[in-house]
């Protein structure tokens, strides 16, 4: 489940980024420059032979009025109006290279029509009249605020849009990749979770089911061995429901309360109890080594319980060692049993079921830790279950 302390940083991630701080009306930012254009410049133009390419008033205001129009078509047809207004005057061509520069970018064809906005913006002026600082300004006044600065602006404005787009991309990918990765999350606490309750399940119920069978064998007359049977199960029973209170209480046990190495002995008597013929080894560490870790000391109990209820499931009537040596490798331990013996037909009951999990949970529990675990037939007939486990984990 996710923490409330990581809600900023999923709003944060979903968020979206920030646009302009004022933002027109789509038909306003369409038709605001032709509108200028036509009730202002247009009148000045048919007025003042100075306003514009040539030196006729009206063909100056003609000019400046087709520019007006061809801007209504800038954000469909930049390339096509920024050439059409190179014709006009100079503020239509200043928002047409704008729009152009804005919309597509540093192109061939923007390089093409900045040159020849250049030349246009210099044609009104006398070029051999540049004696004073004030002549040279005038002279690269129009070039300079309507053909450069368009032009800069534009392609700040194109740079600025491809980076809010890879950003909200980014953004996008960041959202997803953290969702797969909290399902993937969830996934692995299921399957340690299932698990966890596998071997708690499996072991307990399992030994309970074969006190349970001799119970039922047990002669009416031995109410001793009866009660102490109905004891065994009621001491499994109230054993698996404390683990599985963990289990589903904390997900995890608490270290202190963990099942650990100090458990074989009694986890081991169990089985002897039920029936199985078991023996326990445990040996080390050795001076200068440091004990087990309490998660590899959690995971070796787990396999030995598992290897044990494999044993009573698939070999009740054989002979089980259980050895646990604490080495400079590694803690190693190893469930070894002799070839089962064929169980008397008269005593058979039902069998216990298998789940067919058990192995590979307990190949997952030492993968989990760094470790290696090899499970499979002896040469003499039996089964044997090795695994190594490193002695800490982070």
């Amino acid at each position: 489940m996710r923490q409330p302390t990581d809600q900023p940083a999923d709003d944060l991630l979903a968020a979206p980024l920030p646009g302009p701080l004022l933002r027109l009306p789509r038909p306003v930012r369409t038709l605001g420059p032709t509108a200028v254009v036509l009730l202002v410049l247009v009148p000045l133009a048919a007025h003042d032979p100075d306003f514009g390419p040539t030196g006729s008033p009206p063909t100056n205001a003609a000019l400046m009025a087709f520019g007006a129009l061809a801007l209504a078509f800038r954000r469909r047809f930049p390339a096509a109006t920024a050439a059409a207004t190179l014709l006009s005057g100079q503020l239509p061509l200043a928002v047409a290279l704008y729009g152009l520069t804005a919309r597509r970018g540093a192109t061939l064809l923007l390089y093409v029509l900045a040159v020849l906005s250049e030349v246009r913006l210099f044609v009104p002026f006398d070029l051999g009249d540049v004696s004073t600082p004030t002549a040279l300004a005038n002279l690269i006044e129009d070039p300079l605020v309507f053909g450069a600065v368009p032009l800069a602006l534009g392609l700040t404005a194109h740079q600025r849009a491809r980076t809010v787009s890879v950003l909200a991309e980014r953004n996008r990918l960041l959202v997803e990749a953290r969702r797969h990765a909290e399902e993937r999350a969830v996934a692995a606490e299921r399957a340690r979770l299932a698990r966890e309750m596998h071997d708690v399940v499996s072991n307990r119920v399992s030994l309970i089911t074969l006190h349970a069978g001799a119970g039922q064998v047990a002669q009416a007359d031995d109410p001793a061995a009866v009660r102490e049977t109905l004891g065994l199960i009621r001491a499994l029973g109230l054993q698996a429901l404390t683990e599985l209170r963990g289990l589903l209480g904390v997900l995890t046990p608490a270290s202190d309360q963990a099942p650990s190495l100090r458990g074989l002995p009694t986890l081991v008597e169990e089985s002897r109890q039920a029936g199985l013929a078991v023996g326990l080894t445990v040996t080390g560490p050795d001076d200068g080594l440091p004990a087990p870790g309490p998660k590899v000391q959690y995971a070796a109990y787990r396999i030995v319980q598992e290897a044990l209820t494999n044993a009573h499931k698939h070999a009740p009537a054989a002979e089980v060692a259980v050895t646990v040596a604490v080495e400079p490798d590694g803690l190693r331990l190893a469930v070894v049993n002799s070839p089962a013996e064929p169980a008397d037909p008269d005593d058979a009951g039902p069998g216990l079921p298998s789940g067919g999990h058990g192995l590979d949970g307990m190949r997952t529990r030492a993968d989990d830790l760094g470790g290696t675990l090899h499970a499979g037939p002896t040469p003499e007939g039996g089964f044997a279950v090795r695994a190594r486990l490193p002695l800490t984990v982070a």
